[in-house]
């Protein structure tokens, strides 16, 4: 009986695992849609060869902070009609990601940046403050501001 148990359960937990495998790539699969082929309207007009701008006004190039401080991100990105924004930090020394946040800007014609990022670093870190904005016909703008995050 107890045999019989335990092939009852891995056979759910098979089942669950191949069910949790299904949901993750059909997740994937939504994340990635908004591409041209999504339901929304795109502009294709392929003469539009204007990046989006992308103005970070602070952090100040090569602005300090003690690690623990909140890195305020402001400014304004702008386009006729923006698709995609990212925003974040980087390590510069490796790239690693400390920070990414990828606000909705879907079809908005500007979006005013306000993050903020509590800082956790363990030593000296140059950083990269990077904003990139795509616009519905892949034309792509960024901003980039070096920073100095201490321990």
């Amino acid at each position: 009986m107890l045999n019989l148990k335990n092939k009852s359960i891995m056979t759910i937990l098979k089942t669950l695992k191949t069910a949790l495998y299904f949901v993750s790539i059909m997740s994937l699969i939504q994340l990635s849609s908004c591409k041209k082929e999504d339901d929304h309207q795109h502009n294709d007009d392929t003469s539009d060869k204007v990046k989006p701008t992308v103005v970070i006004s602070t952090p100040s190039s090569l602005q300090m902070y003690n690690n623990g401080d909140t890195i305020k991100i402001r400014g304004l990105v702008s386009d006729a009609s923006l698709h995609e924004l990212l925003i974040k930090i980087v390590k510069d020394s490796d790239n690693s990601v400390l920070y990414s946040e990828t606000p909705t800007v879907h079809d908005l014609t500007t979006y005013t940046l306000n993050s903020n990022w509590k800082s956790a670093v363990t030593d000296h870190t140059n950083a990269s403050v990077i904003v990139v904005a795509e616009d519905h016909n892949s034309n792509v703008g960024s901003d980039t501001v070096k920073i100095h995050i201490m321990p």
